[in-house]
């Protein structure tokens, strides 16, 4: 069990390593293409296509083991990343992020199911570590990245410097990764097609859409603070740092606390800290508390997505559940920046940030119907 699990981290971490490297990197690719703002926006919704479509991949392969299907999927990511680097125009930017969007939800589905049964196999809560190591591998690849870009090395190479570096060191972990075939064996009154499984999936996805949205908001941090705290470039970069920093440690820590309390109070006690840091943002854009303010959104927001697709992966075996919840997290992914960006528009960034006050507010309204969902349940194995 230990090997399975340092396995299914190592996933994490390679897949975090990948996303990190190549968002950073945007403004180079935009400017070598001669890209417009809204340009770029269309390779990121795309993107998030690419991410339902692979979700949905992954639910019809399931069933027929996932370890195989983690690995290629994990050495395809890692190809994918040398798209946009490639790229030689805006259509081929578009299909280079619909493919790693595709990659991305496909392998995103199968590490959470393999994360949600190593849970129900040991009988505590597991995979806020596992997504900790997600964000762990976000920075470093994001680090590499920034590097690259401060000494002038084009996308290209660094990318493919990540690419090679990602998948050769986790070639040899990924063949202890649980061969994972479903989601939890319920029974009554979970079982398929009920009243009760239709209703909790669409609820765990709402606290998925909503949670996105908030997570996903905070990259508007750094144009907040140079706006309204009137701090430098580098010192606005300092309110995302501050949230994925506050993200990462609270997602190696949160297993205990659910362990000790239940999925429903952590998720309920994260969108209230969530919401709590994000009026202080919003109320007293002063550079430290506002800095504060974004820290408090991450430590909110680190259990949020863990928990929703933890739940996911226990609403019935057939791993639909999970699919459904991570394609509405993807969905929220793509509403949350068009309703912030047309709101600031019209009404200023200030006003829009409630929008992201108000998502975390349902989430921690919504979010008791996790208690159910993620009670661990005895799992087949298929090893």
């Amino acid at each position: 069990m230990t090997r399975q699990r340092r396995a299914v981290s190592v996933a994490f971490l390679a897949f975090g390593a990948v996303s990190g490297s190549w968002i950073p990197r945007l403004p180079a690719i935009k400017d070598h293409l001669h890209l417009s703002d809204a340009q770029v926006g269309y390779a990121l919704v795309l993107f998030a296509v690419g991410a339902v479509f692979g979700a949905t991949a992954a639910r019809l392969v399931l069933a027929h083991g996932a370890r195989g299907w983690v690995r290629v999927g994990t050495v395809a990511i890692c190809v994918a990343l040398l798209g946009p680097g490639l790229a030689n125009g805006l259509l081929q930017l578009l299909a280079a992020s619909l493919l790693i969007g595709g990659c991305a939800g496909f392998i995103d589905v199968l590490e959470n199911a393999q994360g949600a049964e190593l849970e129900r196999e040991v009988g505590r809560p597991l995979i806020n570590g596992f997504h900790g190591f997600w964000s762990l591998g976000a920075i470093i690849g994001s680090v590499i990245a920034g590097v690259a870009a401060f000494a002038g090395i084009a996308p290209l190479p660094q990318f493919a410097f990540a690419a090679l570096f990602a998948a050769a060191a986790s070639a040899l972990y990924l063949r202890d990764l649980p061969n994972t075939r479903s989601g939890a064996d319920r029974a009554t009154p979970e079982t398929a097609g009920s009243p009760w499984l239709r209703g909790s999936v669409a609820i765990v996805a709402a606290i998925a859409f909503a949670g996105i949205i908030v997570e996903g908001g905070t990259d508007w941090s750094a144009l907040y603070l140079r706006e309204f705290s009137h701090a430098s470039p580098g010192i606005a970069a300092g309110g995302f740092a501050a949230f994925a920093l506050a993200a990462t440690v609270v997602r190696f820590r949160a297993d205990l606390l659910t362990a000790r309390s239940n999925p429903a109070t952590v998720a309920r006690l994260g969108g209230l800290i969530a919401a709590l840091g994000l009026a202080i943002a919003i109320t007293v854009p002063v550079l430290p508390i506002a800095i504060i303010g974004f820290a408090l959104v991450g430590t909110g927001t680190a259990v949020l997505m863990p928990l929703a697709f933890s739940a996911g992966a226990n609403l019935g075996a057939s791993g639909t559940s999970l699919m459904i919840v991570l394609a509405a997290a993807y969905a929220g992914s793509i509403a949350g920046p068009a309703l912030i960006g047309i709101t600031s528009d019209h009404f200023g960034l200030r006003v829009a940030l409630t929008i992201l006050l108000v998502a975390a507010i349902v989430v921690a309204a919504l979010a008791g119907n996790l208690h159910a969902a993620n009670r661990p349940t005895p799992a087949p194995s298929h090893r």
